[in-house]
């Protein structure tokens, strides 16, 4: 029940910043929110991470909605060994489920972000979900597999 929760207050805080995004963003110039650190510039997205597949919106909704399918049932399921492992699953769930509505509802994904400091594409807050649920199970499953080496060379089981 928690995992449903989290998931819809994610894709409500997502469609929330990009419905200010729209309203307040589109067509102005770019507002600096910390100086050479982040900022804010409306931009939209007909592709996937980095534009890849632009103009290929039938596609991306497929693929989305596939692989969509396929960790709703595993959180679901509760195909995962540790709560960490199926709190990253609801992060990578929401940011996709956030971004698929865009595509749906519109043929385009709003964006709003932008580092300062680096060239770098502008992004939204379903892609920081989705990236901060990959990198944690990425750092999640590195450590673990240390750890269990670990154990099993000082001769214990994890």
């Amino acid at each position: 029940m928690i995992n449903i929760l989290i998931a819809v207050v994610c894709i409500l805080l997502d469609q929330g910043f990009k419905y200010l995004a729209v309203q307040h963003l589109k067509g102005q110039a770019a507002v600096t929110v910390i100086p050479g650190l982040i900022g804010l510039r409306y931009a939209e997205n007909t592709g996937a991470a980095f534009s890849i597949l632009s103009g290929k919106v039938d596609f991306l909704i497929i693929i989305t909605a596939v692989a969509l399918a396929v960790v709703a049932f595993f959180i679901v399921a509760k195909k995962f060994d540790k709560k960490i492992e199926e709190f990253c699953f609801v992060l990578i769930f929401a940011g996709g489920v956030g971004n698929l509505i865009d595509r749906i509802v519109h043929g385009k994904v709003v964006d709003y972000l932008e580092f300062l400091f680096i060239e770098f594409p502008i992004f939204n807050f379903a892609d920081i979900l989705v990236c901060c649920g990959v990198g944690l199970y990425a750092v999640y499953t590195v450590v673990s597999e240390f750890s269990s080496k670990k154990g099993k060379a000082e001769g214990t089981d994890d």
